[in-house]
């Protein structure tokens, strides 16, 4: 096994679940620190790096650990919540927490289980994802279209098309079959 000598000594650190120096690592990386929530769940006596804790957790859709979610992250998700459409009671059911998308940051030095240590927090504006564009149907790609009997929602799938695109591919579906 190769030494490693030039290393961040967070990068291999043991955890139970997701901690501050688990994001330091990721963001000296290089990685993005947007995740989304797969689900929410509250449980009893869970090891949390040695310890019996009861509480909230989640895990992400993206590869990395579960993260204990403390009263003032559970307040912003269920902020985000709220926005993307559950009423006032149902954006505090946990259940309805998958798919949400959060970005996380590192917090010094805050006060928790009375002790001064650094936590995770939750930015307070829900990260957006831009959905990528779809190409543009032209004629180009009317005889590849037409050769795989491509309808226009077919089309609409897949590529963005004008009204007067569409009106030129279904001419030339007409006049090529």
């Amino acid at each position: 096994m190769a030494k490693e000598i030039n290393i961040d000594c967070r990068k291999y650190r043991k955890s139970t679940h997701l901690a501050a120096a688990d994001l330091d690592a990721m963001s000296i990386e290089g990685k993005p620190l947007i995740f989304t929530i797969k689900e929410a769940w509250y449980e009893t006596k869970v090891d949390v790096s040695g310890t019996a804790t009861d509480g909230y957790f989640c895990s992400f859709i993206e590869d990395i650990k579960d993260m204990v979610i403390n009263s003032t992250n559970r307040k912003t998700i269920a902020g985000f919540a709220k926005i993307n459409g559950h009423n006032e009671v149902d954006c505090w059911n946990i259940g309805n927490w998958g798919g949400i998308k959060i970005e996380l940051y590192p917090l010094r030095d805050i006060k928790a289980f009375g002790k001064i240590q650094d936590g995770i927090r939750i930015k307070p504006l829900q990260p957006v994802t831009i959905p990528k564009s779809k190409p543009v149907f032209n004629e180009e790609k009317f005889a590849k279209a037409h050769e795989n009997k491509a309808t226009i929602e077919t089309i609409k799938n897949h590529y963005q098309i004008s009204t007067d695109m569409e009106i030129l591919y279904i001419d030339y579906v007409n006049a090529n079959s």
